[in-house]
């Protein structure tokens, strides 16, 4: 070989060398790399009233759609004071019945009738027959009285018995008494009403009086929205006698029997989202800044080990830590880390919870 032609092949040599080099550096795996263990977002329904269990729909393992019933409970009571709310708010909006109207203004004008009479006192007339009574009764007596005087003088001369003494004694006590209760009546009528029957005839006018404006008037825009309100209150409270499925997921705990007695706001059953799987990874501080919300990923699992599914990342904390110890990656344990979780995407349904899985995000997404 011409010695000429030893540093042109060098020369090639060195270029054919870094062209290799370069061509390296650029095709090497830029990618992270993560491991965790699949989790699901799970759901603890129940019912914010409880009561007793009437019905269990679903057993665990079963698969739920949105608004699906999980268990019911006894609603009679719910049902009850639904209907009776819903009757009172329907009586605030359309007002009171014409029967009711007449009904408070006869009252009203039997008050009223009532608190003219006590004002104005008796009539002359019922004086005047009162008098008469009472000269009747004084006449009465003065006759009976006469007649006991008689007998009693020939009751002493033994010219009439004791027994007609004694009858003619008791004609004339009961015309006493009778004159006395005409005396009394009398007096009654001529002094009038006492003042505190007459305040209490006006109070009971007036009493009456308000309640025929009210009805007359009909409710007032508050209560019609108080009754609207306890309709509505009474409402919800008879959605929860259904314990329902917020999502697609699947029943994981479900301990209940028909007959248990479930105490308010107590979970029923634990629900897992079938939509809803992830695993959290950790990645170096050095390295979270070529992580990305949405950036995509490739999760495997080893139940499907020549299979990827698609994944995304969802969230990155925003506080550092150190690698959990249960956790192994590439990167020492003394570095600090961020957890990232990463969203996977898999309409199947085969990735499930507690299953391992590795993490592949590209850096470029």
């Amino acid at each position: 070989m011409n010695r000429k032609h030893i540093p042109i092949i060098l020369i090639g040599a060195a270029v054919v060398a870094a062209t290799a080099l370069y061509a390296s550096w650029f095709h090497r795996d830029s990618a992270l790399h993560g491991s965790g263990t699949v989790e699901a977002r799970d759901i603890r329904v129940g019912s914010k009233i409880g009561g007793r269990i009437d019905k269990v729909l679903v057993r665990e393992g079963d698969s739920v759609q949105p608004g699906q019933t999980l268990v019911a409970f006894d609603d009679k009571e719910l049902q009850a004071a639904l209907e009776q709310s819903r009757a009172n708010a329907e009586k605030a909006k359309s007002g009171f019945r014409p029967e009711e109207i007449a009904e408070a203004r006869a009252a009203v004008a039997q008050a009223k009738a009532d608190y003219e009479l006590k004002k104005n006192g008796y009539r002359q007339e019922d004086i005047a027959a009162a008098q008469a009574d009472l000269e009747r009764a004084k006449a009465e007596e003065i006759r009976t009285q006469l007649d006991f005087d008689r007998y009693e003088a020939l009751a002493k001369k033994d010219l009439v018995s004791k027994q007609q003494r004694d009858t003619a004694e008791a004609n004339w006590k009961v015309a006493l008494a009778q004159q006395q209760t005409a005396q009394q009546k009398l007096d009654e009528l001529q002094r009038g009403y006492r003042p505190e029957e007459i305040a209490s005839a006006q109070a009971r006018y007036q009493q009456t009086q308000a309640t025929l404006e009210k009805l007359e008037r009909g409710n007032r825009r508050e209560d019609v929205e108080l009754a609207q309100g306890a309709y509505a209150y009474d409402q919800a409270r008879y959605r929860e006698r259904q314990v329902t499925a917020p999502s697609a997921a699947t029943v994981e705990v479900l301990d209940v029997r028909p007959g248990d007695l479930i105490a308010p706001n107590t979970p029923v059953a634990t629900l897992l989202e079938r939509d809803q799987i992830y695993v959290r990874i950790y990645i170096p501080e050095t390295e979270i800044g070529r992580v990305q919300i949405g950036q995509k990923a490739e999760v495997r699992v080893d139940s499907f080990p020549k299979e990827f599914f698609n994944g995304a990342v969802e969230q990155i904390n925003q506080q550092a830590e150190f690698l959990p110890r249960n956790v192994q990656t590439r990167e020492e344990r003394i570095h600090q880390v961020f957890g990232v979780k990463i969203h996977i995407d898999d309409p199947s349904g085969r990735v499930r919870a507690g299953m391992a899985a590795d993490v592949k995000l590209r850096a470029g997404n």
